[in-house]
């Protein structure tokens, strides 16, 4: 029997469970798209039919898009109602705190363990296994699925004992980078229209001005324009801009650079880049005139 479940095998989904195979757990899964199943089930996972059955393995991850998606495989399916008593749903979706909220209520309600363990890293970083991990639930099923998080892992960061908290971190953190996206897209722009290659100033930017990954690894396909393909999108990242925006509004509290983001953001997806990594907003800034327009 599987030791652990892998629900929805997408861009993120899928190397995990390889990763967790590699590692030498026992992996079934489970993706509404079967065709995303049949590489996975080659490399000696189980395939699960229906999400009634995911709880078989008593602990799942699961990488869905959004609030809407965990609520469909999750609360409206049945698959708590399914799920063996001591069962553990690790949710690595960001997701909004409400939702983390609503969600561990109704899964203590059916016996059923609930930690959040939202991730940071694109896709390349969830291939190399060197995710980071920001959990948080109570400290039995968090210790319990560690093992499993470690190994598609750089670190696990425990953060509080109440899930929803992992998913304010999340959000917030998701601002960084959206913000981190727009500022240096601006900065390349004045340095392409001062006749300044990009790749140049990229290079000197990461190196002295701005070092870390998210800088290089975005200000990289801006400067290559690669923008396909997507590792994340403009529009999942206007949704967990939003979700930052809402979790702000809830405490009473403003976000500016937040709101222009979500605009920037709109503004991105109005001009067909919806589809195309999220750093393609330095493309819809490249041609914005000295009045802010396009």
């Amino acid at each position: 029997m599987a030791e652990v479940t892998v629900v929805g095998t997408g861009a993120m989904g899928a190397p995990i469970a390889r990763n967790l195979l590699k590692a030498g757990f026992e992996v079934a899964v489970w993706n509404r798209n079967r065709s995303r199943i049949a590489p996975l089930v080659a490399l000696g996972a189980t395939e699960v039919q229906e999400p009634t059955e995911v709880f078989a393995s008593g602990v799942v991850l699961s990488v869905l898009a959004d609030d809407a998606a965990v609520r469909e495989v999750f609360l409206d399916s049945g698959a708590l109602t399914a799920a063996r008593d001591g069962a553990v749903h690790v949710n690595l979706a960001t997701v909004s705190p409400v939702l983390a909220e609503g969600a561990a209520t109704v899964h203590v309600e059916h016996g059923v363990g609930y930690v959040a363990a939202p991730m940071f890293g694109g896709v390349p970083v969830a291939e190399a296994g060197k995710l980071n991990i920001v959990t948080a639930g109570d400290p039995e099923p968090v210790h319990r699925v560690r093992p499993l998080l470690e190994a598609v892992s750089a670190k696990v960061w425990q953060v509080g004992t109440e899930p929803r908290q992992a998913n304010v971190v999340k959000v917030a953190g998701q601002l960084l980078i959206a913000s981190a996206i727009q500022t240096m897209s601006e900065a390349v722009a004045v340095g392409e229209r001062g006749g300044i290659d990009a790749a140049v100033l990229v290079e000197l930017f990461t190196s002295t001005i701005t070092p870390g990954p998210v800088y290089t690894r975005y200000g990289n396909l801006i400067a290559a324009r690669q923008y396909e393909p997507a590792g994340f999108t403009p529009v999942l990242g206007r949704k967990d801009v939003d979700l930052a925006r809402a979790q702000a509004a809830a405490t009473g509290l403003h976000l500016p650079v937040g709101d222009l983001l979500s605009a920037l953001l709109t503004e991105a997806i109005g001009a067909g880049h919806g589809q195309r990594d999220w750093a393609s907003l330095a493309e819809v800034q490249r041609h914005r005139d000295a009045e802010g327009t396009r």
